[in-house]
């Protein structure tokens, strides 16, 4: 996948749930965030990304990041996933304010239950729409869920 203008010199953001999408085979905590700079970086777009680290955070060590004013940790025990999907979706369209139009952003999301499925389709397809952003949506394969293979465009009739 590659991008044009003015995509790749305007915002990326990124929000990845931690206990839907493991670590990449390979990957820690430590040198998560390295890596999504660079699979960002590697597909053209040039903007630092905003990333935002959504799960069950206890025991990760994520020192580097937060110290890096464009990644947010957001910490949520095991159980709380309605909490966790109401901040990814308040989080992107806090983004989107933040950031001009076009814009990309990138969901390292997992399998979603239906309900999430649909809010988060609503809102994408908003953005989509009236704003011109580009999403992206990474999924693992069949179970277990441990590494991110695919990335997809959202298409405009939904997921």
């Amino acid at each position: 996948m590659s991008y044009s203008e003015p995509y790749i010199s305007n915002g990326t953001g990124v929000f990845w749930d931690m206990d839907e999408c493991k670590f990449p085979e390979g990957r820690t905590a430590a040198d998560l965030v390295p890596f999504i700079k660079q699979m960002v970086s590697s597909v053209g777009l040039r903007r630092p990304p905003s990333i935002r680290i959504y799960g069950d955070l206890t025991g990760l060590d994520f020192h580097q990041a937060s110290d890096d004013v464009n990644v947010k940790l957001n910490h949520f025990d095991a159980g709380e996933k309605r909490a966790k999907m109401t901040k990814i979706l308040e989080d992107i369209v806090s983004w989107s304010g933040e950031n001009p139009e076009p814009s990309t952003g990138v969901l390292v999301l997992g399998h979603l239950e239906e309900a999430d499925e649909s809010d988060i389709t609503a809102v994408t397809q908003l953005l989509e729409t009236q704003k011109n952003y580009h999403f992206v949506i990474t999924t693992p394969p069949p179970p277990p869920p441990t590494v991110v293979v695919c990335l997809r465009s959202i298409p405009r009739g939904g997921l």
